[in-house]
């Protein structure tokens, strides 16, 4: 079998019996609410004609940050004589919050995660324009089509995916205090310093439901509550709540530990080899970010060329090498760095068996979310 970091992180995960089902995100996951029937009907926009690939104009991109590099922005220019403007977002939340003050105006492209894909879906926020029509539709693995959330491939094509765990210096940590658990992250040892915190909801609270035994939707304010009292005693742990700059920060020794996505804990230890990333005992989330059109896009011919553009694997590839993440697109494996296919950070032991797809909760969940994460905010 080719030793590369997709064939072992499929192996590595497959191993551990059911979690074929959480890697195949093709599979059909029930979500907390709603259900995948939502997303199938959820817009009354659809793809304006067939693919017509546009060789001028231009595309606003909405992104993460630190998401997308400056030369693929270049080099899309060159060879399609489209111009790529980008803007940045640190939460599916912001997005969202965006898209609904405009009604999906805006932007062209954005880059939601998988289960807020469902969530813009079905409050008509994306274009429905046929993924599958695009030429290189072909070239996204089968385990990467028709995930929960896009079952008919009508909104969403995959870019990048990846763990949500947390990160610490080893150099600063003693061995005998080393964190193993998100019970652990949450109650951390002194020589931590101050801890750094995503600015994501979802992540946060979803995290720290695992750490008191609760699963992540659940509606139970026992364990609703049990969450807040621990963020409560946590707050005054916390150094920084920001998505933005983790990278940097860590590298610069800011932070010791700190809650990360895989591939940012890549790039740190490509700068500072002491730092580890934590595979949780109680578990983590697995996400799929992708790239979807607004239903109020003005420039859709221009965005399916962009997005089709991307497919390619050479384009996704320089992609994944700069942001450290892995993508669902065939022939990128081969093009990934010696680093990215060595790395922990982007393969998972061979027995980790918690990884977990993020799902859609209920409304009542999220709202309830909410008044959590301000709260500690506030």
């Amino acid at each position: 079998m080719k030793n590369n970091a997709r064939g072992r992180l499929h192996q590595a995960l497959a191993r551990g019996g059911g979690m074929a089902a959480v890697i195949a995100l093709a599979l059909p996951l029930a979500a907390c609410s709603g259900g995948v029937g939502a997303v199938d009907e959820a817009s009354t926009s659809s793809a304006s004609g067939k693919y017509v690939e546009a060789s001028s104009g231009e595309v606003h991109l909405y992104t993460w940050s630190d998401y997308f590099p400056d030369s693929l922005a270049k080099k899309f220019k060159e060879d399609t004589g489209i111009s790529l403007s980008i803007d940045y977002f640190d939460s599916n939340e912001t997005l969202q919050g965006k898209l609904q003050a405009t009604g999906g105006a805006g932007y062209d492209v954005v880059v939601p995660s998988d289960y807020m894909v469902q969530m813009l879906a079905d409050e008509h926020l994306l274009l429905n324009f046929d993924a599958t029509s695009l030429p290189n539709f072909k070239n996204i693995e089968t385990s990467f089509r028709k995930p929960y959330y896009d079952k008919k491939n009508a909104y969403s094509v995959p870019y990048m995916y990846g763990t949500t765990g947390f990160a610490y210096d080893s150099s600063k940590i003693d061995a005998a205090d080393a964190p193993t658990s998100w019970k652990d992250f949450f109650n951390p040892p002194s020589s931590a310093g101050p801890i750094q915190l995503l600015a994501d909801q979802t992540d946060v609270i979803n995290a720290a439901l695992r750490s008191i035994g609760a699963e992540p939707c659940t509606s139970d304010p026992s364990e609703l509550q049990a969450v807040q009292d621990l963020l409560t005693s946590f707050k005054s742990k916390v150094g920084v709540i920001s998505s933005d700059n983790i990278v940097d920060r860590l590298s610069a020794g800011e932070e010791a530990m700190g809650m990360i996505w895989n591939g940012d804990a890549h790039r740190v230890k490509e700068n500072l080899s002491s730092m580890v990333y934590v595979y949780p005992e109680e578990g983590l989330t697995r996400f799929e970010d992708n790239l979807v059109i607004p239903s109020g896009a003005k420039n859709v011919d221009q965005a399916k060329t962009f997005i089709n553009w991307m497919l390619e694997p050479e384009h996704m590839a320089e992609a994944s090498n700069y942001t450290g993440f892995n993508s669902g697109i065939t022939g990128v494996d081969e093009l990934l760095s010696d680093s990215m296919k060595n790395d922990p950070a982007i393969v998972p032991p061979s027995d980790y068996d918690k990884a977990e797809v993020v799902q859609t909760c209920s409304n009542d969940v999220v709202n309830k979310y909410t008044k959590i994460w301000e709260s500690f905010k506030s």
